[in-house]
């Protein structure tokens, strides 16, 4: 049936698309579409056609809702879908009016959205053409940082640009892939040599530094001048490393390099001068670096000591005495070293403290230490049975003694460091 019967009740003042026949309302038959029943009369006739016309005119607006954004959006082909489910969707929706007229708009919108997708293809072939060409002259160059930024502004660029026809988009697609992988699988490479480079090269420096520490643990420095002068020629042409590695290796070489130009004047020395006047020579060095201060260079003061060791004692009355003051020159250098690692450990901000206070700290740091030794010489005392005021020369056990004379010199020359420190302490009020 494509019409209506005798029986129908029509309303053309409402809507000329739809009728009521035994209480339903009937949507007219349009272009395939057979007549269809789309509900039931309630609170009259008029008021259940007036309904449906209400229904048709929501859809409608939503259409010319559609229709309005396709004209002003940017990318009207994301509406190509929506139109199609819409149009699918009128041969199930219950509204009475001119679904003929829905659909050929539909149909006029869909031919207008294609053709701006195949005009959009066109240009979008273009332009993933030319990034294209872009991509393969930019893979050759080696700038990496600035290289690096463009390749990710010319991917950028790909993916907000449309696709081409398929054949060519596919093509494209991957032929440009291709050339961003190569971009960087040769900076991956590059890196990688460089680092391998780089290793050889830290290879080489600390080589160098091995040989140089060999070097010195001889006896007889003047017979390796040569071999000397070659490390230090071959040192400058190995070639730039990372700054802060290379920071750390040329400050153990150069301390190497020191040690031995310092042996080897010692050597010399010791072939031009007689014993008790080196000794004078290497405590004049032993107090030149005490009075530089921290950091000291202990490794320095290691090698002055194994000098004054191999001197030996010397006949000259002078020998005890500088003897002596060698002695409490070094030990007053390491406690101070000691010191300072210890004030790190306990107080790891110490020097972003006010000078005075970091003064203040390393006191109190030596006041309890002091005070700990005091405590042991007592009960060192007090288990060999030696009483507080005893004339050290009574003591016949030279073990006990010797022990007790450390004792004695530890807190003498914490006393002296931090009698030292008082006295800075003094000068800043």
């Amino acid at each position: 049936m494509t019409s209506t019967d005798n029986s129908a009740k029509e309303y053309p003042e409402i809507t000329d698309y739809g009728y009521i026949k035994d209480e339903k309302v009937y949507l007219k038959a349009y272009l395939d579409q057979e007549y269809r029943e789309i509900g039931v009369v309630r609170d009259g006739d008029e008021v259940s056609l007036q309904y449906f016309v209400d229904r048709f005119e929501t859809i409608s607006k939503k259409l010319d809702e559609v229709a309005e954004n396709i004209q002003t959006s940017d990318n009207k082909g994301s509406y190509l879908m929506k139109l199609l489910h819409m149009k699918n969707s009128f041969a199930s929706y219950n509204g009475l009016g001119d679904f003929s007229a829905l659909i050929d708009k539909i149909d006029s919108l869909e031919e207008e959205i294609n053709e701006y997708i195949l005009e959009n293809r066109e240009k979008n072939l273009q332009i993933k053409t030319a990034l294209f060409a872009e991509v393969e002259k930019v893979k050759l160059e080696t700038e990496w940082k600035e290289t690096s930024e463009k390749m990710k502004e010319l991917k950028q660029k790909w993916i907000k640009t449309g696709s081409a026809y398929k054949e060519q988009e596919d093509e494209l697609s991957e032929k440009f892939n291709e050339a961003i992988e190569f971009f960087f699988e040769k900076r991956k490479n590059f890196f990688a040599e460089q680092a391998k480079v780089m290793n050889d090269r830290l290879r080489m420096y600390r080589n160098l530094i091995y040989k140089l520490k060999d070097i010195n643990a001889d006896t007889n420095a003047q017979i390796h001048i040569p071999s000397i002068k070659k490390i230090q020629e071959d040192w400058r042409l190995i070639g730039r490393v990372n700054k802060l590695k290379f920071g750390k290796l040329t400050s153990d070489f150069k301390r190497e390099i020191e040690k031995f130009f310092y042996t080897l004047k010692l050597q010399k020395a010791a072939s031009e001068k007689s014993g008790i006047e080196l000794k004078k020579e290497l405590f004049k060095d032993i107090q030149y670096i005490l009075e530089a201060g921290v950091p000291f260079d202990i490794d320095r003061v290691k090698q002055i000591q194994g000098r004054w060791k191999m001197i030996g004692k010397l006949p000259e009355m002078e020998d005890r005495e500088y003897n002596l003051k060698f002695r409490i020159a070094c030990n007053e250098i390491f406690e101070t070293h000691f010191l300072e690692k210890t004030a790190k450990t306990q107080f790891r901000d110490i020097y972003k403290k006010p000078f005075e206070e970091q003064i203040k700290i390393k006191i109190s740091i030596l006041q309890d230490s002091i005070a700990r030794d005091r405590a042991d010489l007592n009960d060192f005392d007090a288990q060999n049975g030696i009483s507080p005021n005893v004339d050290p020369r009574s003591i016949s056990d030279f073990n006990v003694l010797k022990t007790r004379n450390n004792y004695i010199n530890k807190i003498k020359t914490k006393e002296r460091v931090k009698q030292k420190l008082e006295e800075k302490l003094s000068f800043l009020y």
